[in-house]
C-alpha cells in the first residue's frame, strides 16, 4: 500500500520539538536509522512499498542476489504503514508522500512542515502514538 498526496505528522506524543537524526550505539543500524538514511539521500525516490522493502533488505542483510525472490516474498506479506515508523512518533519527522508516491522528510521545526500541515488539498495523518 502507497500514500499518494498524503502528509504523515508527528504524533500526538511526540516528545520533540525538534527533528532529530536517529541514532543508537548498537553495531547494527535500527529500522529508523536505515529509513533515515535512505529517505535523507534520496528525497523523493521511494515510494512507502520500495522504501520498506529497502529498509527490510538492508536490516536483515539479504545478499542482492536474493533481491527478486525476497521482494515477491516480501510484498506478498502485509505489514505496517510508514505511521507507526519512529521517525514521526519519536524523532519528530513529518513524511509527505507526493502526488506519485514518493516520500520526502519534513523536519516537524520547518515552515515546510508547518505549510503540508494547513494545506486543503493533500491528507493528513498522525503518526501513531508511542503509548495507548
Amino acid at each position: 500500500m502507497n500514500y499518494y498526496d498524503t502528509f504523515i505528522l508527528i504524533s500526538d506524543d511526540c516528545s520533540v520539538s525538534e527533528s532529530k537524526v536517529p541514532e543508537s550505539k548498537r553495531k547494527k543500524q535500527t529500522i529508523a536509522e536505515i529509513e533515515y538514511q535512505l529517505l535523507n539521500e534520496g528525497p523523493g525516490i521511494y515510494t512507502q512499498d520500495e522504501l520498506q522493502f529497502e529498509v527490510h533488505m538492508k536490516h536483515k542483510r539479504i545478499p542482492e542476489d536474493r533481491r527478486k525472490e525476497e521482494k515477491a516474498r516480501f510484498l506478498a506479506k502485509s505489514r505496517a504503514c510508514m505511521r507507526t515508523s519512529a521517525l514521526p512518533k519519536r524523532f519528530g519527522w513529518g513524511i509527505y508522500f507526493d502526488s506519485n508516491g514518493k516520500a520526502e522528510l519534513i523536519p516537524v521545526e520547518s515552515k515546510r512542515y508547518q505549510t503540508l500541515k494547513d494545506r486543503e488539498d493533500i491528507k493528513k495523518l498522525k503518526a501513531m502514538k508511542s503509548k495507548r
